[in-house]
């Protein structure tokens, strides 16, 4: 059925990348990541219209049209499977296509129009894209152990060594020059981003945003045109450092919407999202909710647990219900696949399950399927909903094949880190020692 593979994305949205390759969407895997080299969809040589009705582009719209499941959305397909709330649904709402009722409202979409469009013109579209997400660059001073070296120069920097120490798990990095750093390049791009009309999302990530000066050189611009006052900008930061100059760009746009990764509340986000320090990710949080207060700034933990941060992810969302913030779920971690939530141990899926019962009882949660996510009034039910989508991944998802082999390259993965930052996952998640010493910890 249509409604089990449609996407309405590639008619709205696009992505820039690290390096400056286009892709298809903010959810693909990024193709950069492989060996560092440009392709010939970048911004250097192509303009974000020709991509957009590129031959790539089309094809994927021919795809979809044609009721066909693309490998590169394979991610969003594994999470339908658990009813979570997706990078696919989530794209489909901003046309107003709900599942539940995928061929009314897909009719009545705004979008519907432009679907019938491309299915009569080999996939080509006929309006401007009004979503895009844009890859700043790897400057940043994180190393989360669940990243990559294209997002992180920090990590980049760790993985020359981390080759070395294991060379079947981690590849050497490519150094790849962030396409903001060339400034031709990033005055091509803005001279184009400030004059595409309806222009309404941009989601920033880096790197770090907050360290990079091309995203308030950009958003600079955009307020210089005009346009800032149509537009929500996103953008994800690692909490680790309160820039004012935020306070001021907030004040200039329709929206802004900040998303502070945190996986846990104990130190154990210490070693997950090295060398960042938990107290004092807490207290820039403190700083921006107190902002949230002034501004139309809305506020989201952003979380991709993994094998480990699971066993806590109670504890987190009892955090968010005290601070009012909604909790925005990224995609279930598939990479690297060590580190899959569904490696874990059956005695600690129990607790967890037991855990997130009593959680769902003391608030007596049921799912409420919102609608619009930054609504302030749907706080609550946002968190709730997400609980629940957890709790139903953890209770329904089956082993993988290869999970005896994926759990003893979790071991050797851990220890390769641990060699070089002097530390131990059983300092700060010693419930998982039996489990780590059966693979050889």
């Amino acid at each position: 059925m249509l409604k089990d593979s449609f996407c309405s994305s590639p008619w709205f949205h696009l992505r820039i990348n690290y390096n400056g390759d286009f892709d298809e969407c903010r959810w693909f895997e990024e193709t950069q990541w492989s060996d560092g080299t440009k392709s010939n969809n970048n911004v250097a040589t192509q303009s974000i219209m020709e991509f957009y009705n590129s031959e790539r582009m089309c094809g994927l719209r021919n795809s979809l049209l044609n009721g066909n499941k693309p490998k590169s959305c394979e991610t969003c397909y594994y999470e339908d499977r658990f009813d979570k709330l997706n990078g696919r649904k989530r794209q489909l709402l901003k046309s107003g296509i709900i599942l539940n009722e995928f061929e009314l409202t897909t009719r009545a979409s705004p979008h519907y129009d432009n679907f019938v469009y491309s299915n009569n013109n080999q996939g080509v579209a006929n309006h401007r894209p009004t979503d895009l997400q844009i890859n700043l660059g790897n400057t940043c001073n994180s190393a989360c152990i669940m990243c990559r070296p294209t997002a992180s120069s920090r990590l980049e920097q760790e993985y020359k060594k981390l080759h070395k120490i294991s060379p079947i798990l981690f590849d050497p990095p490519q150094h790849t020059r962030s396409w903001t750093q060339d400034e031709t390049t990033l005055r091509k791009v803005v001279d184009e981003i400030t004059t595409i009309p309806g222009l309404r999302y941009i989601h920033f990530l880096g790197g770090e945003t907050l360290y990079d000066d091309a995203f308030y050189a950009i958003c600079e611009a955009l307020i210089k045109s005009g346009q800032a006052k149509e537009i929500i900008i996103g953008t994800t930061t690692n909490g680790t450092l309160y820039d004012t100059r935020i306070a001021n760009l907030i004040r200039e746009f329709k929206e802004f919407h900040l998303g502070i990764s945190i996986e846990t509340v104990s130190t154990l986000n210490d070693y997950i999202r090295y060398p960042g320090k938990i107290h004092e990710i807490q207290a820039n949080i403190d700083k921006f909710l107190q902002l949230r207060t002034q501004t139309k700034l809305y506020i989201s933990l952003r979380i991709t647990p993994n094998v480990f941060t699971i066993s806590e992810i109670d504890q987190l969302f009892e955090y968010m219900i005290e601070k009012n913030v909604i909790a925005e779920s990224c995609n279930i971690l598939y990479k690297p696949e060590c580190l899959r939530i569904e490696l874990m141990p059956q005695d600690i899926r129990q607790r967890i399950l037991l855990k997130l019962d009593a959680l769902i009882d003391k608030y007596n949660i049921t799912k409420k399927d919102v609608l619009n996510i930054r609504n302030e009034n749907s706080i609550a039910d946002v968190i709730k909903d997400v609980v629940l989508d957890y709790r139903n991944f953890i209770r329904d998802y089956t082993l993988l094949e290869n999970t005896e082999d994926l759990r003893k390259q979790l071991v050797e993965f851990l220890k390769s880190f641990e060699q070089l930052r002097n530390n131990s996952i059983l300092d700060h998640a010693p419930e998982y020692t039996d489990f780590l010493r059966a693979y050889g910890y």
